[in-house]
């Protein structure tokens, strides 16, 4: 038996990966951020997880005959196709590549629905792309993450002192929930959820225990976000904005990653992924993109974070050893 899922050289290949994409297209981002906009960089950037992983999973030999390469190879060509297609519009056209950056999504994300029931179903169990694990517990935690989510925002505006302004947000908002728009968005969700929950969740909570790993998970997961923070969420105030953002990682990997180890479903999170994505410009001012933090809003949002997430770490789930985590494609 291996001594972890995934093996060290694994573990380094995806993150010269997603780290040298991120670096790479974030110094491309910097330079484009006053000419052009900017919003499908962010959206690319997305893809970069699962592109370290597939990658790492790829050059191991041993692995590869037992990979869903069927879904690996479409994921890959949607994706790979997307960060060219974004580079060749805005700095050879010196055209908005939103539109064909969102038509490769929604063409993507079709696609490899249908790719993922034309692969054969062990593999696709076998690497953490299984659909039908754990449905009813998945049901209840997408439910409960959006009552958490309300109640994260709800405690910010009253910590602010702008409690009615929130609730008449909530009132008169359009109840456009991003649940129903998952399958022609999932190319995207799954493109960071896969890497950062099924693959680096798992390396670091086997390496470093439950707790440890994933808040040093959370800590590298917001440093990722580091280009979109400084060029695209609050160019006027990029400090904080990662500030924000360190305590929003932190406290979506303690409870993405607590559902995770309960539903073992990769779809579940990022279901809950699209949720956070879908829900905060319908119901938060404070997102999108420009958007123009003070020390009062962060800390607010830290507290808010906090109170709400920081529990989840001392459930049961959490105090299992790193030893007791299960051992999965072993070599």
């Amino acid at each position: 038996m291996a001594e972890y899922n995934f093996s060290n050289k694994e573990l380094f290949i995806f993150l010269l990966v997603t780290f040298g994409l991120t670096i790479g297209m974030g110094i491309a981002m910097g330079f484009a951020y006053t000419k052009y906009p900017v919003d499908s960089f962010g959206l690319t950037q997305m893809y970069y997880p699962s592109i370290g992983v597939m990658t790492a999973l790829l050059l191991n030999k041993e692995r590869r005959k037992n990979l869903p390469m069927k879904f690996y190879g479409t994921y890959l060509f949607f994706t790979i196709t997307s960060i060219l297609v974004l580079l060749i519009d805005t700095f050879v056209f010196h055209k908005n590549p939103n539109a064909y950056i969102d038509m490769l999504l929604l063409v993507g994300s079709i696609i490899l629905c249908l790719i993922y029931f034309a692969d054969k179903k062990e593999k696709i169990y076998d690497f953490g792309l299984g659909l039908g694990k754990n449905v009813k517990a998945s049901i209840g935690y997408i439910l409960l993450f959006f009552v958490l989510y309300m109640c994260v925002d709800f405690l910010s505006a009253l910590i602010l002192g702008k409690g009615k302004k929130f609730i008449d947000a909530f009132i008169n908002s359009e109840k456009s929930i991003a649940l129903f728009y998952f399958p022609g968005m999932c190319i995207l969700f799954l493109g960071e959820e896969y890497g950062w929950r099924y693959f680096f969740q798992t390396s670091l909570q086997q390496r470093l225990g439950k707790r440890t790993g994933v808040i040093l998970l959370g800590i590298i997961w917001s440093i990722w976000h580091l280009p979109i923070n400084l060029f695209y969420f609050s160019p006027m105030t990029p400090f904080y904005s990662i500030l924000n953002q360190f305590g929003l990682c932190i406290g979506y990997a303690i409870f993405f990653g607590f559902v995770y180890m309960k539903t073992e479903n990769i779809w579940t999170v990022s279901i809950l992924h699209c949720l956070a994505n879908g829900i905060a410009p319908t119901f938060n001012g404070e997102a999108g993109s420009n958007v123009v933090f003070s020390k009062e809003l962060v800390l607010a949002n830290l507290i808010s974070f906090c109170v709400v997430y920081l529990p989840f770490l001392f459930t049961k789930e959490y105090e299992k050893d790193k030893k007791e985590i299960g051992l999965k494609n072993e070599l």
